[in-house]
């Protein structure tokens, strides 16, 4: 048998490299798979235009005083557990009650309309996402006894204000007025940035629905927090590091986001007044699909590959057969 097979040496080896050749493509073709992914799911979770679809956006209405600690632990801790133990980054925006601007300062074009006065409210924004384009940043420790604020560009274009002015805001809620002096004027470093929407102007610095809000009036933490101004909610947005998640963690991502967003309202610290919303599981999902569509294109190359090498292997075997008939039959003679 072996002295017959050496007579048909070529077209064994032709038959073995076919083999090696298919495996090794074949190998190749599924590492590719698992890595472009890999790649894939990791570009379309950090992707900017999508940021909004993959954190977690939590707001609560009212906390009692000093209890902002305790719920600034809880929210972290939650969103460790939804975001299934990935690296958490927590941003927040704590903001007063509403302040109503002194009249003066309503535009020309409608000091004849409504009596109600124009408002605004303090907030302790995240100093990484404004940029100062005048004047400095408030102080927690002002020389006078005035609260110190930097507006939003658009506002203080409309207002007609400049750093240095000052300005009494009458509390639309229990409490007294508030002095302010304007230190400086900021704008949004991206408006589109997921972080803009625990701001109820979105950014924009001028919102007209009802009343007409200006806003908000940036300030030092410890100004909220002191009992200067009156309360009002308080919101976290967490987003993760997804640089070193993989397909396989899909689902547990998403199931941990989905009992996330389903138990931290309840959370004690938050007393009941929160709001929760996740849109990560959406957004995994529609990852997924687009996923096992490549991967159904890439397994229609595979079964190519296969079956070719399948007939490769069948016509070796067919040309071995028809070439050792002749000397079966001799053999028999």
């Amino acid at each position: 048998m072996l002295a017959r097979a050496r007579a048909h040496r070529p077209l064994l080896a032709a038959a073995l490299l076919t083999v090696l050749l298919t495996t090794a493509v074949l190998a190749t073709l599924t590492a590719y798979s698992t890595t472009i992914g890999d790649a894939s799911l990791r570009h379309a979770l950090a992707n900017p235009r999508d940021a909004a679809g993959t954190t977690l956006l939590v707001k609560a209405e009212s906390l009692p005083e000093g209890g902002r600690t305790a719920a600034d632990t809880a929210v972290r801790r939650a969103a460790e557990r939804a975001y299934d133990g990935l690296p958490v980054t927590l941003r927040t925006l704590a903001r007063s009650g509403p302040y109503g601007l002194p009249p003066s300062l309503r535009p020309a074009d409608r000091r004849a309309g409504s009596e109600e006065p124009d408002l605004t409210h303090f907030a302790a924004l995240d100093r990484t996402q404004v940029r100062l384009t005048e004047g400095r940043m408030p102080s927690a420790r002002p020389a006078g006894p005035e609260i110190e604020v930097a507006l939003p560009v658009v506002a203080a274009r409309e207002l007609g204000l400049r750093p240095g002015a000052r300005f009494t805001l009458d509390n639309r809620l229990k409490g007294p007025a508030a002095r302010v002096l304007v230190t400086g004027l900021y704008r949004p470093a991206d408006t589109s940035a997921p972080y803009w929407q625990l701001d109820e102007l979105a950014g924009r610095g001028i919102v007209t629905v009802h009343f007409t809000t200006y806003g908000p009036l940036l300030t030092d933490p410890a100004v909220l927090t002191g009992g200067r101004v009156s309360a009002g909610p308080v919101g976290w947005l967490a987003s993760a590091d997804f640089s070193g998640t993989t397909t396989g963690r899909i689902d547990a991502l998403r199931t941990a986001m989905k009992e996330g967003v389903a138990t931290l309202p309840s959370a004690p610290a938050l007393h009941g007044s929160a709001t929760v919303a996740g849109d990560l599981p959406a957004t995994l999902d529609r990852v997924e699909r687009a996923l096992f569509v490549s991967r159904s294109t890439l397994l229609v190359v595979v079964l190519q590959l296969a079956l070719l090498a399948g007939c490769a292997l069948l016509l070796v075997a067919r040309l071995l057969t028809a070439d050792r008939a002749a000397e079966t039959r001799l053999l028999r003679a």
